[in-house]
C-alpha cells in the first residue's frame, strides 16, 4: 500500500516525537515479530515490509505489503469501540529487503493522539485509507477481473521516489510472480498470464524478482477501462 510522500513524511515525523518512539534498521527477510504482539506498533520509516497470515498446514500468503508511513501492529484503538468484534491473528512481519521502522506503544500513541489534534487527525487518515485500501482488495474478489487486479497492484506498489530504468518506472519492490498471485488474489498461471499480456502489449517487463513498468500512462488505462471501481486516493 503506497501513501502519499508529504502525508507518510508528517506522520513519522509526528510519530517519532512520541516519548516511547524508538528506531529499528532491519535486514532484508529480518522479522519484526512472529506473533501479533501486544501494546506495541510500528511505522515504517523507509523500504517496505510483508504482512504475512497463516491457513491450514501452516501456509502463509501475503496480506500486504506497506511501505513509507504504513502502519502496523497492534493497532491504536482497535479494541476500544468493538471488544467482542477482535479476534487473534497469526501475523508474522518481515522486511521486504532492507527496511527501517519506528517501534512506538500503542498506549502513549494514543495518549499522544488525544493531546494532539494533528496526530489524531493523522491516525484517523492512516486507518480509513487502509480501510478503503482492503475494502477495494474484497471487492476485487466479485467484480473486478484479474488483468485489473494484476495491474492496479503494479501500479500500487510504485514508489514515487523510486528510480527509474531505461524503459520507464521501476517497482522497486522485490516481487516474485509467487508475491504478486497471492497480492491479487488469484492463482498464479492465471497472473502470469496476464503477466504475458502486458508485456506483449509493452505496458511491463519482469524478471523473475522485479517488474518494470514501460508503460505507466498504459497501465493506468488498463485499470481505468477494466476495473469497475472508484479510484481511491492515497492518504
Amino acid at each position: 500500500m503506497l501513501l502519499k510522500s508529504e502525508w507518510a513524511e508528517r506522520f513519522i515525523n509526528t510519530c517519532t516525537k512520541v516519548k516511547s518512539a524508538r528506531r529499528r534498521r532491519l535486514a532484508g527477510g529480518e522479522s519484526v515479530y512472529l506473533t501479533e504482539p501486544k501494546g506495541r506498533c510500528w511505522v515504517v520509516a523507509s523500504g517496505y515490509v510483508r504482512l504475512l497470515d497463516s491457513v491450514a498446514d501452516g501456509v502463509q500468503f501475503i496480506r500486504l505489503i506497506l511501505g513509507r508511513g504504513g502502519l502496523f501492529g497492534d493497532l491504536p484503538f482497535g479494541t476500544s469501540a468493538f471488544p467482542g468484534f477482535a479476534s487473534p491473528r497469526q501475523e508474522q512481519v518481515f522486511a521486504h529487503a532492507p527496511a527501517e521502522v519506528i517501534e512506538l506503544d500503542r498506549r502513549e500513541l494514543e495518549a499522544a493522539s488525544r493531546a494532539q489534534g494533528d496526530l489524531a487527525t493523522l491516525l484517523l487518515e492512516s486507518a480509513t485509507t487502509r480501510a478503503q485500501f482492503l475494502e477495494r482488495r474484497l471487492l476485487w474478489q466479485f467484480k473486478t477481473p484479474v488483468r485489473a487486479r494484476v495491474a492496479i497492484t503494479i501500479r500500487d506498489l510504485i514508489c514515487f521516489e523510486g528510480q527509474r530504468c531505461r524503459h520507464g518506472r521501476n517497482v522497486d519492490v522485490r516481487l516474485t510472480h509467487q508475491d504478486l498471485s497471492e497480492l491479487v488474489g488469484a492463482a498464479r498461471p492465471v497472473v502470469s498470464a496476464e503477466l504475458v499480456r502486458l508485456r506483449d502489449e509493452r505496458l511491463v517487463s519482469y524478471t523473475r524478482s522485479h517488474f518494470c513498468v514501460e508503460d505507466l500512462s498504459g497501465l493506468s488505462r488498463v485499470v481505468a477501462g477494466e476495473a469497475d471501481f472508484e479510484e481511491l486516493s492515497p492518504a
